[in-house]
């Protein structure tokens, strides 16, 4: 019999299968061009340092040409041409419509002509932009925009800092190959640059860049400037320097990069488990099939042969659907941010040998892996089974397998809680280490005693379901228990995502309040305002800043209190605390003749809680203070009376303020840098002296939105794992519906209606997707306050936090994605008439 004569099964049957690894791949190809790009545009970042130049020069500067007033003379570098400085100074400059901090370099000499639109600066008033700066600034050639610049106004105060208003006079091309736009830039020339960065005009930098001769090879012209340069100064080519400055920008998203790895590689395990469950249900459908072919005389060896091609072509189909899927996506993707007027242009994608090989490599490897359990057990079908097929055999008791995750759930948890603990006493890295490990391990063992725990969590789930869907669900819960193995395998493609999805969810809103209770405990007060002197009504004036919640008076005088410097105190009513700080609280500790500090702070300062300090007040009498340990506050609070029988007049003004919640109607459309700017702007005008704020607040809101962004492109990644899962969910249902066609053409024979059939099926995908979330859930949330515990306990007391909305929308969720993958399944199963069903029976 020649070999490839024999067929297995119908490509159609293992349409999950290929759906499934095209999702996983298109997932790898996107996460490789995303890389791509980033590389690229960081490759261009880094050449727009060195944009114009053939050489680096870098000079050491002495504390004497730091403090230098005057134009630093360019560095003697032999072979140079042309030498300018790059000085790498950020100025705020602003528009009718736009505003931001843009980075001043110097356009380089030669590239007058060469702009993109207009000419050169020909005066101080006017100046050239990139075109990244020219959109963000919503400026054109001729525009006005103003400048905050470091030199002095004409006929000002050489001293202060000069708001300049210039003409655009040009406009630069942003370096090729940026995908996401260059960095905005002031381009500055010898005209400019004293009145915007000071008398220096920028000189008093490390870096300097310099051009060569034409014909000259810049490599050779810096090795000899280097042998020559005077001592501190040291040359290279501008290829070797782009190469360290790319190569330092990408080391930054080192972190970030794994972090995407460990997700692609989380789809694919879940990728590997729902095909394993196709390749299993499919062959053991086949089992007749399968014991003919041994029959008429296939060896083992032929039979294992057809289901490796059998894979390889499944793998090979899902492989390469999905490159092609990724890719367009990207391109998509592309197209709609240049349609938004986010990039400069549509980008190409950029495609590379990777972002091809790897996801079809990817998908045909995890593909023939998990075939090979499943291809095992078809070698092993023997030819009486052509006769008499035997119903898969039904393990009792836990097994070797169950054994084996048994112990494993248990000694990673030991690890898991003994990492916790060692954290918390101190021993951080062993402690993480070992926490990892026993999540691992113990989720190990979780998934290798599904099999065993599928049956009596089926039943459950069917009985709790029976009271909701009578009939139609208790079958659906013996369906799903009678092959547990299969159910098995779709319950953990679920359980992997909803288990990370819930362990990154608790985790991410535990940290949240940690650091959001340790920042309350350390600066409870939004924003702090001092000055030498503020108008009278100043607490007014920042209560009307649109965004502020409210703002209170206050003073603030320094003691002397035995250690090496003077004690800051600040006075507040308990009722101005009640108000401006997120510790009402502490309102009830203050009180006339104390003092409220953090435990940091005392020991700054040598004190302890409940010492009374014996000191002199402004009458020239002695005045006890007692000391009054708050947690880790890092400010000293004393009320008005006592701040005042202390220092009398010698004060200063102060005000409290606190910011309106994120989310709330007065903060709609501010956010706190917004709000910082608004502050600053008040403080800088008339009635302020000396003034400068501490906005404490700005940290805790910067806290919540990069933990609210981590979890956000955490959950996007993740949702690819539980999209994979679903898909499973289908494929076990759809599998179920032709392997159960002679009992399901018996229920109809019965009088079953197709209604009923359709709702068999939906409780089937509903108990399927129930016990995976909820054990995801369950199992998720234990990892999540574990693991933050571990992470962050040895550092500060963890407040442990449950967001259950999310996790009941995650359960919801779940539950309504198992109905859906049920309804082409259940269309299926309702359709077929009852006789052609029995006819059909293998």
């Amino acid at each position: 019999m020649a070999r490839s004569t024999v067929k297995l099964t119908p490509v159609r049957r293992h349409l999950a299968a290929v759906v499934t690894i095209a999702l996983s791949c298109a997932f790898v190809a996107i996460m490789v061009l995303a890389g791509n790009l980033m590389q690229a545009s960081l490759r261009s970042q880094a050449s727009q340092i060195y944009e114009g130049a053939d050489l680096e020069i870098q000079r050491e500067l002495s504390d004497e040409d730091w403090a230098s007033e005057e134009p630093l003379p360019a560095p003697e570098v032999e072979g140079a041409e042309a030498v300018w400085p790059a000085p790498r100074s950020y100025l705020e400059a602003s528009s009718t419509t736009g505003s931001g901090f843009f980075e001043a370099t110097m356009l380089p000499p030669g590239e007058e002509d060469a702009l993109e639109e207009g000419s050169a600066a020909g005066t101080e008033s006017e100046i050239v932009l990139s075109r990244s700066a020219a959109d963000a600034l919503e400026a054109g050639v001729g525009d006005p925009i103003t400048v905050e610049g470091s030199g002095p106004a004409a006929g000002g105060d050489p001293a202060q800092e000069a708001q300049r208003t210039l003409t655009v006079s040009g406009i630069a091309a942003d370096p090729a190959g940026a995908v996401f736009g260059g960095t905005p830039r002031l381009m500055l020339q010898d005209v400019n640059a004293a009145a915007l960065l000071g008398p220096t005009a920028g000189t008093t930098t490390d870096t300097w860049l310099a051009t060569v001769p034409d014909g000259e090879d810049p490599a050779a012209v810096a090795e000899a400037a280097s042998a020559s340069a005077a001592e501190g100064i040291t040359v290279r080519g501008v290829e070797e320097a782009e190469e360290e400055a790319a190569g330092s920008f990408m080391q930054g998203f080192g972190a970030l990069g794994m972090i995407l790895g460990v997700f692609v590689v989380i789809a694919l395990f879940t990728s590997a488990v729902v095909i394993a469950n196709t390749f299993a249900v499919t062959l053991a459908q086949r089992t007749r099939s399968l014991a003919l072919l041994r029959t008429l005389g296939a060896t083992r060896a032929q039979v294992r042969s057809v289901v490796l091609r059998e894979s390889l072509l499944v793998g090979l189909l899902g492989a390469a659907a999905g490159v092609v899927a990724g890719h367009l996506l990207v391109q998509a993707a592309l197209a709609g941010a240049a349609g938004l007027g986010w990039l400069n242009g549509v980008a190409p994608v950029p495609v590379s040998l990777w972002s091809v090989l790897l996801p079809l490599l990817a998908g045909v490897a995890i593909t023939v892996l998990a075939s090979l359990a499943p291809m095992r057990s078809a070698t092993r079908v023997t030819p009486l089974q052509a006769l008499r097929p035997q119903p898969p055999a039904v393990t009792r008791g836990l097994g070797v397998r169950g054994v084996l995750g048994l112990a494993a759930v248990v000694l990673g948890v030991a690890a898991l809680v003994g990492g916790t603990a060692l954290a918390l006493n101190g021993v951080a890295a062993l402690g993480i280490l070992a926490a990892i490990g026993g999540g691992v391990l113990s989720f190990t063992g979780v998934m290798l005693v599904l099999v065993t725990l599928t049956r009596p969590l089926a039943a459950l789930a069917a009985r709790l379901g029976a009271l909701l869907g009578g009939l139609p669900a208790r079958i659906a819960g013996a369906n799903v228990a009678r092959n547990p193995r299969r159910s098995a395998a779709t319950i953990a493609a679920l359980l992997i995502g909803t288990t990370l999805m819930t362990m990154m969810t608790v985790g991410a809103r535990t940290a949240e309040a940690t650091l959001t209770s340790e920042l309350d405990s350390r600066r409870p007060i939004d924003l702090v305002l001092s000055a030498e002197a503020m108008p009278e009504d100043a607490a007014e004036q920042v209560a009307a800043i649109e965004g502020m919640d409210a703002a209170h008076a206050g003073e603030r005088g320094d003691v002397e209190v035995g250690a090496g410097e003077p004690m800051t105190l600040y006075s507040a009513t308990p009722e101005t605390v009640r108000e401006v700080s997120h510790r009402p609280e502490m309102a009830d500790e203050l009180a006339d003749g104390m003092v409220l500090l953090g435990q940091e702070r005392a020991e700054r300062f040598g004190v302890h809680d409940g010492q009374v300090l014996s000191l002199e007040g402004a009458d020239g009498q002695s005045h006890d203070l007692r000391v009054q340990v708050d947690a880790n506050l890092q400010m000293s609070l004393v009320t008005p009376a006592t701040l005042a029988q202390l220092l009398g007049e010698g004060t200063t003004p102060v005000v409290l303020a606190d910011f309106a919640d994120p989310g709330t109607a007065e903060r709609e459309g501010i956010d706190v840098f917004e709000l910082i700017s608004s502050v600053d702007e008040l403080s800088a005008s008339e009635g302020f002296e000396g003034a400068s704020s501490d906005p404490g607040g700005a940290e805790r809101e910067s806290y919540a939105q990069i933990l609210d962004v981590l979890l956000g492109i955490t959950v996007a990644l993740l949702a690819v794992a539980v999209l994979v899962a679903l898909v499973g969910v289908a494929n076990t249902l759809s599998l179920g519906v032709v392997e159960r066609t002679g009992e399901n053409a018996l229920l109809r024979a019965l009088g079953t209606t197709r209604r009923q059939m359709r709702a068999m099926l939906g409780w089937e995908g509903v108990l399927l997707a129930a016990v995976g979330a909820v054990l995801g859930l369950l199992i998720g949330s234990l990892y999540g306050v574990l693991g933050i515990i571990a992470l962050l306990g040895s550092t500060y007391p963890v407040s442990i936090t449950i967001p259950w909305d999310r996790l009941v929308i995650v359960l919801v969720l779940a539950l309504a994605a198992g109905a859906l993958a049920s309804v082409l399944p259940g269309r299926a199963a309702a359709r077929t008439a009852p006789a052609a069903a029995l006819a059909s029976a293998e």
